[in-house]
């Protein structure tokens, strides 16, 4: 009897010792996976939005960015009148708020004109791009006082960045 208890428990012990060796591979199977999903979303993240939220992020600045110029244009025509004024503060802090995020993207397209940064240091002591010196004055007044007369330049560059910018999106969109 002693040796039927001994076998049953050397069979049971090596039956628990196999499930825990077989077990070992499933286990590290899924924290492999676990780690390698890990990895995927860190990088994901890192990497910026997809092109389809750029895209979308693109097309809102875009509307935005039409209701500027359109102010400003009116501006030069008809002068900083309290509609106009109100709607230009309105724009450039939504500019202000928003051209960061996409500037790192759009400024790829954008030709540079040093008249630009003058602006920039003119109006407020720092240089600035295209887009920055269409909302860096801080008033629509202060804005057509200091027009040094690239303002149609500065939008025909910035609306080609912009353009550009968006293809290259929507080549990006078609490969996903």
């Amino acid at each position: 009897m002693t040796g039927g208890r001994g076998a049953e428990w050397v069979a049971r012990s090596a039956g628990a010792a196999v499930e825990r060796v077989s077990g070992v591979p499933v286990r590290v199977r899924r924290a492999l996976r676990d780690l390698r999903q890990a990895r995927e979303e860190r990088a994901a993240r890192q990497e910026g939005p997809s092109a389809a939220e750029r895209l979308a992020d693109l097309v809102s600045f875009y509307g935005e960015y039409e209701r500027m110029v359109e102010v400003l244009c009116d501006g030069a025509q008809y002068g900083p009148e309290p509609k106009l004024q109100a709607a230009y503060a309105e724009l450039r802090d939504w500019m202000q708020a928003h051209y960061p995020a996409l500037r790192r993207y759009v400024t790829a397209y954008l030709h540079y004109d040093v008249e630009d940064a003058r602006q920039g240091f003119n109006l407020h002591g720092a240089p600035c791009d295209a887009f920055q010196a269409l909302f860096a004055a801080p008033t629509l007044g202060e804005f057509l006082r200091s027009d040094d007369g690239m303002m149609i330049s500065r939008i025909m560059r910035t609306r080609e960045a912009l353009n550009l910018y968006g293809e290259h999106l929507r080549q990006l969109k078609a490969r996903e």
